[in-house]
């Protein structure tokens, strides 16, 4: 209904219609982004295959508005019904049908989210979970979802049963969260029907219901769908799954699976996610796309490499480039790398190979035994024979090489600490084409003196990295946004890419993103989080 009726007196009964009718919400197309939707941090294993998504508002059935509609509109609202009032902070948040005005939307959608409307109450909600016209606070924010969720809300039990997951606002429960999750797809909400099967297809077996859903031999046919382990891991990839066509399901019919999608299938794994079309490398096979992204600092596309490397796949097999790609791998995050390298080594062929290769000046064999040596891995050699490797690898123009001296004299390990001598590696990292050498000069820049005059060009070149794929510039960008560093302080926005990095394995990312829940945190008991982490 669009009022076009020309009896005004027609005009102002339709409105009164309409305003009555609004507790029949309907949910449009997902306008507003949240991390709700995408709860999968180090520390929660729930839907591993989504990244930060988008979780609709609640908006009214009616998409336009006269002006003497809007006239009776304001005045119901005024006159304190709930539904007007929460009807025109929606068309004041849009812009529709009246002027886009934050700071007014926020007042009508709160007056009426204080008369408990359920709808009203879930869209507060999701303004404190962004930030958008109030300070950010995921705490307030799972109160009000939890309270539309009471009015059986099916929005608002998705909101509350991803909340039980992360172990971030309150105490991670995956039997409550599954119960506020099921409430949701019983009443026909799509992504929470679409979590319900992911949640059975892990093998997690709801307490009520365990005589119906069988425990072992759960066939995980999707492999980012590796969602309920007792054994936290940051990493998408499980190498010994099955894959559906794949070859005894071994990991080589895994990675050709993830390969061989479309690229821009390819590129959310990889953590492309941001890559602008224009930037993306001209050949945009899977192989190219792994390639692009191992190299602009992804350790999901380092993590596939050394397997791939390890097992000959795409590859000749090559141990010493395996050990080097894990290496890579781990340093960024990955601890899935860390158990992958661990794996290898207990072979002594890499040993043999490492010994033969370094004893032929083999650059990458020199940074894989300093690498694995101080990782602890192994104590054939000094901490002096490392640093030497490092040394005689870099002096080859290694780049992973050259880059961990740098790290060295930027943290003070073995060497006195240095910063100026740190970047003049990282800066001869750069030249050769390393795009974590720029990122972390990009870092040191930002974070590490006193010189403020660049700081919003220092902060637009670190932005791009992490659009190419920089696990380490995404967490950095994350920082900037916290402390307001290059760019306006967006705490909403800071937890969303802590979130993103810290599902893509940065545990450095997960611990700003809790650190930042904690600063926040009530002194209520129902926010106390007492599982260990």
């Amino acid at each position: 209904m669009y009022f076009l009726y020309k009896s005004l007196y027609i005009i102002f009964y339709q409105l009164k219609i309409l305003v009555n009718r609004l507790r029949y919400f309907i949910t449009f197309f997902l306008l507003v982004t949240i991390s709700l939707y995408a709860q999968d941090t180090t520390r929660s294993q729930v839907f591993k295959d989504n990244i930060p998504g988008k979780y609709p508002l609640i908006k009214a059935k009616y998409p336009t508005y006269s002006l003497i509609a809007g006239y009776v509109l304001v005045s119901e609202a005024n006159k304190n019904d709930p539904f007007a009032q929460h009807e025109l902070g929606i068309r004041y948040l849009l812009g529709s049908g009246f002027p886009a005005d934050t700071v007014k939307a926020i007042y009508w959608i709160r007056k009426a989210a204080d008369q408990n409307l359920p709808s009203a109450k879930f869209n507060y909600g999701i303004m404190l979970y962004n930030g958008i016209g109030v300070p950010w606070n995921p705490f307030e924010a799972y109160e009000n979802f939890k309270s539309a969720s009471a009015s059986k809300l099916p929005e608002a039990q998705f909101a509350v049963g991803l909340t039980y997951t992360d172990n971030l606002a309150v105490n991670r429960n995956i039997n409550e969260a599954y119960k506020y999750i099921k409430s949701s797809a019983d009443g026909n909400y799509a992504p929470a029907k679409d979590a319900i099967k992911q949640l059975l297809k892990s093998g997690f077996v709801p307490v009520a219901d365990t005589s119906s859903i069988p425990v072992k031999d759960v066939s995980r046919t999707d492999e980012m769908a590796n969602v309920i382990n007792p054994n936290w891991d940051f990493d998408f990839y499980d190498f010994d799954q099955k894959v559906k066509g794949g070859k005894n399901g071994k990991s080589d019919s895994v990675i050709v699976s993830i390969l061989n999608k479309k690229p821009e299938e390819v590129k959310k794994y990889l953590g492309l996610d941001e890559l602008p079309h224009d930037s993306m490398p001209k050949d945009s096979s899977g192989l190219s796309l792994m390639k692009f992204a191992a190299e602009n600092g992804s350790p999901e596309a380092l993590l596939i490499m050394g397997r791939s490397y390890e097992n000959g796949i795409m590859f000749n097999k090559n141990l010493i480039l395996a050990a080097v790609s894990y290496l890579r791998a781990y340093r960024l995050g990955s601890n899935k790398a860390g158990e992958q390298l661990f794996k290898m080594i207990q072979s002594k062929e890499l040993f043999t190979l490492l010994k033969e290769k370094i004893n032929n000046g083999d650059a990458n064999a020199m940074y894989a035994w300093a690498g694995i040596s101080a990782l602890g891995f192994d104590n054939q050699i000094s901490n002096q024979q490392a640093m030497d490797f490092l040394k005689k690898a870099a002096d080859k123009q290694h780049v992973p090489s050259i880059i961990e001296l740098g790290l060295l004299y930027s943290n003070g390990t073995l060497v006195e600490k240095n910063r100026e001598k740190a970047i003049q590696f990282w800066q001869t990292a750069k030249n050769l084409g390393s795009k974590e050498a720029e990122a972390r000069i990009l870092m040191s820049n930002l974070f590490e003196t006193n010189d403020k005059s660049n700081l919003s060009q220092n902060f637009e070149a670190l932005q791009k990295i992490a659009d190419e794929g920089s696990i380490l510039a995404q967490t950095a960008i994350g920082l900037c946004y916290e402390k307001g560093i290059g760019v306006k302080e967006n705490k909403a926005k800071s937890t969303l890419l802590y979130r993103h990095a810290a599902q893509r394995g940065s545990e450095t990312a997960y611990n700003s993103l809790k650190r930042m829940y904690d600063e926040l945190r009530p002194e209520n008991e129902e926010f106390k989080i007492y599982e260990a982490n």
